[in-house]
């Protein structure tokens, strides 16, 4: 890749569970049901997040209040996911973010963004990849920690959509080759568990 010096390093993958805390290494990222098929969208520049939630809100058809909230839900999420993949992934040689928020931008030679999600009727899987390999296992987790911790609906809080997707992806996990490749995935349930 051009964009990044590439080294052989570990593999930092987890889970983590209801109160943040790691409670396993994923084997496989994506767990994909053993029936439906996988979708796969490339993300080349901002733009195409419409044009993909658009996708996936068609693949979960169904008329009723709980399939039009599996909607909601992964319009949410998949908006988070790919905001985080083209603006917080992105780094420079020292560590600092290369886009500001909402900027418009292109992929870079090299980059690949890709989301993929499977819906077998009952559960959807979602997952995400970047080949930046920026985010580390401690970041994860203090933005977890900094959103439990403080009170109210602060959009412009640090690490809210990594937040989301852990309260409300069953299976949340993060793997991260570092300098390669960040994946970040779980699975929207049609019926919601409550807390």
């Amino acid at each position: 890749m051009a964009h990044m010096k590439k080294t052989t390093r570990h593999i930092h993958g987890f889970r983590l569970n209801r109160n943040g805390a790691i409670v396993c290494i994923p084997g496989s990222p994506l767990a994909l049901p053993q029936r439906g098929r996988v979708h796969e969208w490339r993300v080349m520049s901002p733009e195409d997040k419409e044009t993909i939630i658009a996708h996936l809100e068609r693949l979960l058809d169904g008329a009723d209040d709980a399939h039009d909230f599996l909607r909601q839900r992964a319009a949410l999420l998949v908006d988070e996911m790919l905001e985080n993949a083209l603006y917080a992934a992105p780094r420079d040689a020292g560590g600092g973010q290369i886009f500001r928020k909402g900027a418009k931008r292109g992929v870079l030679p090299g980059e690949q963004i890709t989301l993929r999600c499977a819906y077998d009727g009952e559960r959807l899987s979602l997952e995400v990849s970047d080949s930046w390999g920026s985010l580390t296992p401690e970041t994860v987790r203090r933005f977890i920690a900094l959103n439990l911790a403080s009170e109210g609906a602060d959009t412009d809080r640090a690490g809210r959509g990594l937040f989301f997707m852990w309260r409300l992806m069953d299976d949340f996990y993060v793997s991260v080759k570092p300098g390669e490749e960040t994946s970040i995935g779980g699975a929207l349930p049609l019926y919601p568990h409550s807390d």
